[in-house]
């Protein structure tokens, strides 16, 4: 469809026009999102509303990597006039305006699942707190530049291996979230995650053995060794909360250091979404 859509892989399912879009393949190597984006194209479904589901960058999926000129990811909201991943961005953003939207994506950072939203959009909260994940972070003021940006659209990171396990991970994450939109006529799943806030970059240096000492979503006490580069400790010199942190992934970074900013999404309300946004010391 690529005249309709221009360099989006594009399948319409459903009653009309599209409300709802669900996304795989932002990255070309994250495999789980795109078997599930193929698999729910030729299920069998009772959708109720109408369902884009798309393959937002065709070219880097076919070649298997991450991306081809600019890391899709990174470049939102595009530019129509840039390289290949900054125009497709372009036209992704645009796609999605107007509809609710899921995006399925891959990471090296354990435990998965876990949603990303951006809390300038204070619904993506609310979507992302029903849906089957134990962690909801908001990545306000890091990474601005992501599709959790454009549209109202939830962001799911699954496990980032090319296996049957993570499609199917990927899958029920896509179909608890049409559920939870009234596109499929289930209950969605129960859900009650607790919520985070993306911090500063730990930067990987210059090294050929990285070692990761800590759990995501764990809390760190000052004073604790979080992680090593060949053999050179480093330490926590404030609490923090691990987020999207491992050895491998990244080549720059080991991921971030974050705060809790609830329990629920009453917490996150009272005491994150409001103008000065400094939420109280979670213990």
């Amino acid at each position: 469809m690529e005249d309709e859509f221009g360099p989006l892989d594009v399948t319409v399912r459903g009653p009309g026009e599209p409300e709802v879009v669900v996304i795989g393949g932002v990255h070309g190597s994250e495999k789980s999102g795109v078997r599930a984006v193929r698999r729910l194209r030729e299920a069998d479904l009772d959708l109720r509303r109408g369902v884009a589901f798309v393959l937002a960058n065709p070219a880097a999926i076919e070649a298997g990597e991450r991306y081809l000129d600019s890391d899709l990811n990174r470049v939102f909201p595009g530019d129509p006039d840039g390289d290949r991943e900054e125009r497709i961005a372009a036209r992704l953003c645009e796609f999605v305006e107007g509809r609710t939207s899921l995006s399925l994506h891959g990471t090296e950072a354990e435990p998965t699942p876990f949603a990303l939203i951006h809390s300038a959009q204070e619904r993506e909260f609310e979507l992302a707190s029903e849906l089957p994940v134990p962690h909801v972070v908001d990545h306000w003021g890091e990474n601005e530049q992501t599709i959790t940006t454009c549209g109202f659209t939830v962001e799911i990171e699954l496990a980032s291996e090319d296996s049957e396990e993570a499609a199917e991970a990927a899958e029920y994450q896509a179909r608890a979230f049409l559920e939870r939109v009234d596109a499929l006529p289930d209950e969605p799943p129960e859900a009650d995650p607790d919520f985070f806030h993306i911090g500063e970059p730990v930067p990987k240096s210059s090294g050929s053995s990285y070692e990761l000492y800590v759990e995501n979503f764990e809390r760190v006490p000052a004073g604790t060794t979080y992680a090593s580069v060949d053999g050179e400790d480093l330490v926590a010199d404030e609490p923090f909360w691990p987020i999207m942190m491992s050895e491998g992934g990244s080549p720059d970074l080991f991921g971030y250091k974050g705060r809790k900013i609830g329990e629920s999404l009453e917490d996150v309300k009272e005491t994150w979404l409001g103008e000065d946004r400094e939420p109280r010391d979670s213990e």
